[in-house]
């Protein structure tokens, strides 16, 4: 059978069995074809048919886990690891099943590490017995440099067996790791617990603060921003405390912190803290942070102690290029996620060109995640010359002043733009509160009508909903909408 057809005959072949029942003829047109994923993919299917004897079955899964491995591409096996486990779960649990999910848990930890790897593991980590789980967890610790990606779908379905042995058995695993993926292995976990309702002795929270010394700014910041008890709020300002850009910064994060947990005393004395270091920073970055000071003060309804930090303006660097028209900028970042399939096209200049006009008038970052281009200024050049839009006028203006990049989902979940936060209209968790967080943001937009992809979603915990009603927005609307929501911040 032509290879270009087996898509559409593993379909057929399956139809017909559901419709007609299992025979010979629709084995071996499922061993005729040639991609050994869908080869694979048509067995698994037929051998969850009622009228499979359980041991033809298990003579079977061998030969399917033999197809799959014709795939020599991580990704592509990575994708037919997860169909294979999900079709196997129709399969009645008798030895074949075992037997083929044993073989699909060896070959998850054989993949190259890297996204293939994080995907295979997302895909098997609720199909997988309980008792698996360890070993899965094992394999996300060595996916190198993705690590924490890899754990997250693990670490939930570990915590979803309430089963607190096995969660002790992995926290020496946990935090023999660097201190700043300690930190992120153990927030993660503490949210996941907190949600269960289960409760440890110490908590992963506790676990987290010895290695807050060698972790990341915006590791620690999100550790602060996922506090939700005035006890986790102290425990933090004493551990984070100092005279520093960060120490103060992460004074006016846990202030909004304090204050969403219903502890306005304990907010004040933060933001008391912040305001008489903040004076020793340098006078461009202090004025920055006056500024979210003055607002986290207003929140407690301070006006008059807003008022006088607001009072005094600091005078910034004259600009090289002295137009009148320069905006100051305010330390956000739009983050257009790449969605559309191909190279680059008109959806995505046109994209840019909207960007560019917004971003110029709102003061904000462009960041670019997942473009299909490593050539970013001859992407603007060909937006200034293929788009009509009147803001890609201000692309060259942007690209000399470093205002856009070109990153990776993970350079971008990592904070390289600021604090990462998922547009959604249906954000996991609620919506976010904007205005709880001091310093960069970096708001991931989809492009096109899909929105965001599933996969950003899943490993960004933070997400936040513009309208109030769950309402979705057409890309160029939502894009100008949440500029100026950043911009207000």
């Amino acid at each position: 059978m032509d290879e270009r057809h087996d898509p559409s005959a593993c379909r057929r072949i399956l139809r017909e069995a559901r419709e007609n029942g299992l025979s010979r003829k629709l084995f071996d047109m499922a061993q005729d074809l040639q991609d050994g994923i869908y080869r694979a993919e048509a067995l698994c299917g037929l051998c969850g048919h009622e009228e499979m004897d359980e041991e033809d079955r298990f003579e079977w899964a061998p030969i399917i886990v033999e197809s799959m491995l014709d795939e020599e591409r991580a990704w592509r096996l990575a994708e037919s690891i997860g169909i294979i486990a999900k079709s196997a779960g129709n399969w009645p649990g008798g030895r074949a099943r075992k037997a083929l999910m044993q073989d699909i848990i060896g070959m998850t930890g054989e993949l190259p590490a890297g996204e293939a790897r994080v995907d295979a593991l997302k895909s098997i980590a609720n199909r997988v017995s309980k008792q698996k789980l360890p070993e899965l967890f094992l394999f996300a610790l060595e996916n190198d440099g993705m690590e924490a990606k890899a754990a997250r779908p693990i670490m939930k379905a570990i915590v979803a067996t309430g089963d607190k042995q096995m969660i002790d058995e992995i926290i020496p695993l946990v935090t023999d790791a660097s201190p700043d993926l300690s930190v992120k292995f153990l927030d993660n976990l503490h949210r996941l617990t907190n949600q269960a309702d289960l409760t440890l002795e110490p908590s992963a929270f506790e676990l987290a603060l010895p290695f807050l010394d060698g972790a990341d700014f915006e590791t620690i910041r999100t550790l602060c921003s996922h506090s939700n008890h005035p006890d986790e709020v102290r425990m933090l300002a004493e551990k984070l405390s100092g005279v520093d850009e960060d120490s103060v910064r992460f004074m006016v994060t846990l202030a909004g912190r304090a204050d969403r947990v219903g502890d306005a005393e304990l907010a004040r004395e933060l933001l008391e803290t912040a305001s008489q270091n903040v004076e020793d920073l340098d006078p461009h970055i202090a004025i920055r942070i006056k500024k979210n000071l003055a607002k986290a003060f207003e929140r407690l309804g301070d006006s008059e102690r807003a008022e006088k930090l607001t009072t005094v303006r600091t005078p910034s660097a004259p600009s090289t290029r002295q137009s009148s028209r320069d905006i100051e900028r305010v330390g956000h970042t739009m983050a257009l996620v790449g969605t559309y399939d191909g190279s680059i096209g008109t959806p995505h200049l046109r994209a840019l060109a909207r960007a560019s006009g917004i971003a110029w008038g709102f003061g904000l970052d462009i960041a670019l995640i997942d473009w299909p281009t490593d050539d970013l200024e001859s992407l603007c050049e060909r937006a200034q010359k293929e788009s009509g839009t009147a803001g890609v006028n201000h692309l060259p203006s942007l690209l000399e002043s470093n205002r856009i990049q070109l990153l990776s989902i993970d350079d971008a979940l990592r904070g390289v733009a600021g604090h990462p936060i998922a547009t959604t209209h249906q954000p996991k968790g609620g919506s976010v509160d904007l205005t709880t967080y001091d310093g960069g943001i970096c708001m991931f937009i989809g492009l096109g009508r899909h929105g965001l992809p599933e996969n950003l979603l899943n490993n960004c915990s933070d997400q936040f909903e513009l309208t109030g009603i769950g309402a979705s927005l057409e890309t160029a609307v939502a894009m100008g909408a949440i500029a100026q929501r950043l911009a207000d911040l």
